[in-house]
């Protein structure tokens, strides 16, 4: 009991070295930087509270480009419609926007293409296409929105116009399907045609002439052209329909010869045998040369420097579909050079 009583003693005998009151600014100071430590891990940087990562931004929050959404149309796109730029904002409030457009095909600037909406004729299939959007206000200056990129398809062949026509050969008379067309991407063309006789299929395949012997006498012929290219098939166009029996115009005259450089003139001569009226055409010829579909008169006035020899077209028609032609050459003489 003494012992226990000595070491009581001893241990506060030892405690004598530290002063209450000191003791207690010990444990104050402790607690202080037990709270300060506690404060500072809790804290982050003032940039960190205000940004919000893109990827973690939601559908209410503001984009830093004022821009939710770049997006072109039509898509998939249309080889005959422009491509239109279409802007969806992020509905934030603010100063009025002003936006620049550049467009790119396969990444490249397109020069000159800084409008809303892109010419699509001169693209090529496999092309792809995107646009960069840039707003700007009074605020802010040069904050860009890239698009996500379009294909362009391919382009199927297109068909202007397609006519029957009448020949007469010496192996006997035809049919002969006219057919133009054109392919924007420049792809060899091919043709199938459905012959109709009477309104009835009678052929189907690549034959573009069909021999008269084969029809009767006021047969109703026509004649469906359909394109394709390596991809598939373009729009059918069918021909005005042809009379079986009608004869062709048979031109009568003689081209003149060109006696001066100065004007040239030649009046076409033609008859129809079923008494059908004749309109004539220049199907071929030089610069500035004219004719008179009624009356058939040919008229040229060659420009200063005109020379040489100039092959020369003309067709004469029934209006039924049956057709004669005439080809020559004027040639145009040489004006002699004063000494």
């Amino acid at each position: 009991m003494d012992q226990y009583v000595t070491e009581q003693s001893g241990m506060c005998e030892a405690g004598r070295d530290f002063p209450l009151p000191a003791l207690l600014d010990t444990s104050f100071m402790v607690l202080v930087l037990l709270v300060a430590l506690t404060v500072f891990s809790g804290c982050s940087r003032p940039d960190d509270r205000n940004s919000t990562p893109v990827s973690q931004r939601t559908p209410d929050q503001p984009s830093l480009s004022g821009i939710r959404n770049v997006a072109i149309v039509p898509n998939p796109m249309v080889r005959t419609t422009p491509l239109t730029v279409v802007i969806e904002k992020d509905g934030a409030q603010g100063e009025a926007s002003s936006y620049r457009y550049q467009w790119f095909v396969n990444k490249i600037a397109v020069q000159g293409a800084t409008a809303s909406s892109l010419d699509t004729s001169t693209l090529h299939r496999g092309d792809r296409v995107h646009v960069v959007v840039t707003r700007s206000d009074v605020k802010r200056e040069g904050v860009s929105f890239e698009s996500s990129s379009v294909t362009v398809p391919n382009a199927p062949p297109v068909i202007r116009s397609v006519a029957l026509e009448q020949e007469v050969t010496s192996a006997g008379s035809r049919l002969l399907a006219k057919v133009e067309a054109f392919d924007a991407d420049q792809d060899d063309i091919q043709f199938q045609f459905r012959w109709l006789r009477n309104d009835k299929v009678v052929l189907e395949g690549p034959e573009s002439t069909v021999v008269l012997s084969e029809l009767a006498q006021s047969d109703i012929v026509a004649v469906e052209a359909t394109p394709y290219d390596h991809d598939g098939a373009g729009k059918s166009l069918r021909a005005a329909p042809l009379v079986v029996g009608n004869n062709p115009p048979k031109i009568l005259s003689v081209p003149m010869m060109m006696s001066s450089g100065e004007l040239y003139e030649y009046v076409v001569r033609a008859e129809d045998p079923d008494g059908d009226p004749v309109s004539f055409e220049l199907e071929g010829g030089p610069s500035g040369m004219t004719i008179d579909r009624a009356a058939g008169q040919v008229v040229w006035r060659p420009g200063a420097g005109i020379s040489g020899t100039h092959h020369v077209k003309i067709i004469a028609a029934d209006g039924k579909g049956a057709r004669a032609w005439q080809e020559f050459d004027v040639s145009v003489p040489t004006t002699p050079q004063s000494p």
